[in-house]
């Protein structure tokens, strides 16, 4: 089967990338009131120990990421088909005499993409660890694929930044460090959402774990954790089977995976704030054979 064209491929890129930018700003909007604003009081503002600055910061940083990769991608095709005017039209813009010429807007996308990964996995090992009573060892295993995954993406977006004319993401010198950044991330994700659904659901069925907290709210948030685990997981393998297919629409996955990754973290903040604990009379920390868990915990993630 013929490759898409590379002009046609940004062309869908584009596309593939207004729409999920536009699922992003719906998710953004209630996302943020989740972080700023009270639910059991209308427009009243959290107090300062009750907003979660980490998820906060990393929420607002990947939307403006993806803000920017969309606007990109936007002027990328206007040079292509409105202003570039030499012989070839846009076909020739993305081919090999011209790449060299396309600057930093041909490699930046997959920056944007590092950027997106490690925060949305470092996003994901955070909520683990405050799940995990900030225990330092209980991530230990999401931790150490997160660190080769920061160094493995870091050199895929300097080699992407020094391609030369004529070589491309599916270049033989790139592909490797491509297919290892998306092996790892989803090795992280992999690894990080089994160990909070394990974590939720070994706290909801014993109920000295538990302590005050109601019946199947646990169950409801791991199901969530794992729903959301899986949209993300499913678009990893796509989008390594086609860096592996060595395909031009190699770029489309780069787009997709820059909205997808806010979009999935923005999901599961709203629905996992969806589901109410209620809180107890008396909160206490509760000791047993599986750790310490603080019924609060249920709340941070």
């Amino acid at each position: 089967m013929a490759d898409v064209q590379a002009h046609t491929a940004r062309l869908i890129a584009l596309f593939v990338s207004c729409v999920l930018y536009g699922i992003l700003l719906t998710t953004f909007v209630p996302c943020l009131r989740s972080l700023l604003f009270s639910a059991s009081r209308k427009f009243q503002v959290k107090s300062r120990h009750e907003i979660k600055f980490p998820i906060l910061g990393a929420t607002v940083l990947m939307f403006l990421v993806s803000t920017f990769s969309a606007v990109l991608s936007m002027q990328d095709v206007i040079d292509a088909f409105i202003t570039y005017n030499g012989p070839g039209g846009a076909l020739e813009f993305y081919g090999a005499a011209h790449t060299v010429n396309v600057g930093w807007m041909h490699w930046m996308p997959a920056v944007d993409d590092t950027i997106q990964v490690i925060l949305g996995d470092g996003l994901l090992i955070y909520r683990c660890y405050v799940l995990y009573d900030r225990n330092l060892r209980a991530i230990a295993a999401p931790a150490v694929t997160w660190i080769g995954l920061v160094a493995m993406s870091i050199t895929s977006s300097v080699r992407e930044a020094t391609l030369k004319g004529g070589e491309s993401l599916n270049d033989p010198s790139v592909l490797p460090f491509l297919s290892a950044t998306l092996l790892l991330t989803f090795l992280t994700s992999i690894i990080t959402t089994y160990l909070i659904i394990h974590r939720l659901l070994t706290v909801e069925f014993r109920p000295a774990i538990r302590g005050p907290i109601r019946p199947h709210i646990l169950t409801q948030i791991a199901t969530i954790f794992f729903e959301t685990g899986l949209i993300y997981t499913l678009s990893v393998i796509a989008s390594l089977g086609v860096y592996l297919a060595r395909s031009n629409l190699e770029y489309v996955a780069t787009l997709a995976m820059i909205h997808i990754i806010p979009i999935t973290c923005n999901l599961l903040l709203i629905r996992v704030g969806g589901v109410s604990v209620e809180p107890p009379v008396k909160t206490t920390e509760v000791n047993s054979s599986e750790g310490k868990f603080n019924p609060k915990a249920a709340d941070e993630v």
